[in-house]
């Protein structure tokens, strides 16, 4: 049985974060939080694990979440950049290479009008675009 390529599989996807944009991190959303980031966040901003929880953020529906209202930048963001970026949650490393966000070559086209690093800077390994979907399932 042959698999049928997704589109992205076919041509290579280009992506670069921009200095000085986090335009993704003013998107009003929820923000998944594994044992992980959370452990790695208070670290970062030298918290306790429980303070960080009580904090920046709540439970929903069995999940450690960070809400971003809109209007309203994440509460991580500070002038340069994402407070605790080198421990930031897979969601968050993982931008623009998200399930919806590669549903059709429009869709990507849509996103790279919101977020100027799509379609700039070194191609992405197809390993590390399929790794990222694989792991973040939510």
């Amino acid at each position: 049985m042959t698999v049928r390529k997704k589109w992205w599989e076919k041509e290579p996807l280009r992506f670069e974060c921009q200095a000085d944009c986090f335009k993704c991190c003013t998107k009003p959303g929820i923000v998944y939080f594994d044992q992980a980031a959370i452990k790695n966040g208070a670290g970062i901003i030298k918290v306790s694990v429980e303070v960080f929880k009580k904090e920046f953020l709540r439970k929903d529906e069995g999940h450690w979440v960070h809400e971003v209202e809109n209007g309203k930048p994440c509460a991580f963001l500070i002038e340069e950049g994402c407070a605790i970026n080198s421990g930031k949650p897979l969601q968050c490393r993982s931008y623009p290479f998200w399930k919806e966000n590669l549903t059709s070559k429009s869709m990507w086209k849509l996103v790279g009008g919101f977020c100027p690093g799509v379609g700039v800077g070194p191609e992405t390994a197809l390993t590390a675009i399929r790794q990222f979907l694989a792991r973040f399932k939510l």
